[in-house]
């Protein structure tokens, strides 16, 4: 009982695939069904060509760190006082919650599962996704204009953009959450009492997007030859990659043999361990 609480407190709101194209108009349109095509296929190893940032464990676990909190927190203040609870929510899920907490600049982390299906209908998912992506960034304002006599809804820069955070698959993304239904996007409204979760989440992707950067803009030429590399701006599938004794699944951007490099010599095979390490030192200091 007190699990389900948290949840519907949590992230109420229907989820991504049902209705999500009616998220991001106005209230006087009518709802879209999102309709799952039929070769659609849930694939935890997708990387999607939005995700510009590596995709590797240690951001994944910072993500699941912060979320497992403030679901915790959620969860208690629902079992204490659910109306309080629904007035006070540490986290929404699902397309249309998500764009309403970033048009209203209540969000402060989104954090987006890398593996979302691909759906391009007009208002369609992959529409909706990239709408919030540029919100993190962009906040929404009503500008005047004389000339015209009538006001548009424009784009302006954020003083402090939204911590964006590519992280987990969808199923692993409602379980950290204790939900029942796969969940593509979360986000976080409150992280009072999870700061450390928050600093460590955010140094750890601020690295992950650093190296992201780095790794497509260094191997860039690596990815016309044999056709093995994904292209920057391609869709990916994560690899396994074996160290300290155990196995994870990393970004195959890590392996471009053109970064494969120690000392100016070609390193066999790319030390992967190198670019993980430098995540963890980030996320320390």
């Amino acid at each position: 009982g007190g699990g389900g609480g948290g949840e519907g407190s949590g992230g109420e709101g229907s989820d991504d695939e049902r209705g999500g194209g009616g998220g991001g108009g106005g209230e006087g349109k009518p709802k879209r069904e999102l309709k799952r095509p039929a070769e659609a296929v849930a694939n935890p190893r997708l990387v999607r060509e939005y995700c510009e940032q590596l995709v590797v464990p240690a951001v994944n676990e910072a993500a699941c760190a912060l979320l497992a909190e403030v679901q915790r927190f959620q969860e208690r203040l629902y079992l204490r006082d659910p109306l309080k609870a629904s007035q006070k929510k540490r986290f929404v899920c699902g397309l249309r919650e998500v764009a309403r907490a970033l048009k209203s600049n209540k969000a402060k982390v989104l954090i987006v599962a890398h593996n979302i299906e691909r759906i391009t209908a007009e208002a369609g998912l992959d529409d909706m996704v990239s709408q919030l992506i540029t919100l993190c960034a962009k906040k929404q304002v009503w500008v005047y204009d004389e000339a015209a006599k009538a006001s548009t809804l424009q784009h302006e820069d954020r003083d402090k953009e939204v911590l964006l955070v590519f992280a987990m698959t969808r199923k692993a993304l409602s379980r950290a959450l204790k939900r029942s239904a796969k969940t593509s996007v979360v986000a976080v409204l409150n992280h009072d009492g999870a700061s450390e979760q928050y600093a460590r989440l955010e140094a750890l992707t601020r690295g992950a997007r650093l190296a992201y950067r780095q790794l497509t803009s260094a191997g860039a030429s690596d990815s016309g030859g044999d056709g093995t590399l994904p292209a920057p701006a391609d869709e990916r599938f994560l690899v396994n990659y074996v160290t300290q004794g155990r196995q994870a699944a990393v970004d195959p951007l890590l392996m471009r043999p053109s970064l494969c490099r120690v000392d100016d010599e070609e390193a066999s095979p790319c030390d992967l361990g190198r670019w993980l390490g430098s995540l963890g030192s980030l996320a320390e200091s």
